[in-house]
């Protein structure tokens, strides 16, 4: 039987019993809070993510880096060392430099380990939905999919991972440079919920704003509606939240009721290094679809 291992990275927002139930390692990744370094991971005991966005609610600021070649170094040697070869599903380049950071040391240790292999695949996908594609992936491996089976699907199904999100709060969206100061000023007075997704190329992409949060839920759900790719292993999304659990569960239920071919919806907290960026209150809702833009 073939011998590898499946990695993916902390804004990946994966849980640690769905983690270890699909036997799924997590890179670290860093992050800051006004001045104080942590090696994140969304089950890191030492900064639990309902206390992150409580730091987030008092006014501190968080700052997150790209994964660096020393840590990468570390956990691909130890599969290599065990031997295993190693099949990385990477956070989205078009929101990170990790990706590269990944490839480097990839290069490096393919020549100091040339019995083995390293694919690393740029998932063009963030949050939840890199966790949703983590997911299905590994469900593929535990059927015994090879790793050139998952491979070749993983690329052939990033273009179609639909992350369709709402943003609670604009000041986050302002402090990360996606919009300006006055847009969310205007936009937090008017109650403006954006809608964003992440596009073909891996990068944010503001595709509406609704006002109020029901419109905004209303919004997605139509997203949904619209696109979601039939198939037999489309019987699963993702709901990613911002500390707001509850509007999560409101969400997921209402979507079984009008997407009865959904039969596993998997509720996921959304850590700080996604949090960092889009803060408190964000609502993602995650499925394979037609068209990535949600149109």
């Amino acid at each position: 039987m073939e011998n590898y291992c499946l990695l993916t990275d902390a804004p990946a927002d994966l849980s640690l019993p769905l983690a270890q139930e699909l036997g799924i390692e997590i890179i670290p990744m860093p992050l800051d809070i006004d001045g104080k370094p942590y090696l994140f991971t969304c089950f890191d005991e030492t900064l639990r993510v309902s206390d992150f966005y409580n730091q987030l609610r008092d006014g501190k600021f968080a700052h997150t880096s790209q994964i660096n070649e020393t840590i990468y170094m570390d956990r691909f040697k130890k599969h290599l060392e065990q031997g295993e070869d190693i099949l990385y599903l990477c956070f989205s380049s078009g929101l990170s430099s990790t990706y590269s950071a990944a490839c480097l040391c990839v290069e490096r240790l393919s020549a100091e380990y040339p019995q083995r292999r390293i694919v690393c695949i740029d998932t063009l996908c963030a949050s939840s939905g890199e966790g949703l594609l983590a997911y299905t992936a590994a469900k593929k491996k535990q059927a015994g999919a090879s790793l050139d089976d998952i491979k070749d699907w993983v690329l052939s199904m990033r273009d179609h991972v639909c992350h369709c999100f709402k943003v609670e709060d604009l000041d986050h969206l302002r402090r990360g440079g996606r919009i300006s100061a006055t847009t969310a000023v205007v936009g937090s007075a008017l109650q403006i919920k954006p809608i964003l997704v992440v596009d073909h190329e891996g990068k944010l992409q503001n595709i509406a704003k609704m006002r109020g949060r029901k419109r905004a839920m209303e919004f997605q759900l139509s997203a949904l509606e619209r696109n979601l790719l039939p198939g037999s292993e489309n019987d699963t999304l993702t709901i990613g939240h911002g500390d707001c659990e509850e509007d999560a569960k409101v969400l997921a239920e209402v979507i079984k009721q009008r997407c009865p071919q959904i039969k596993n919806v998997i509720i996921l907290p959304v850590g700080a290094i996604i949090g960092a960026h889009v803060g408190p209150g964000m609502i993602t809702v995650n499925f394979y679809g037609k068209d990535k833009m949600c149109n």
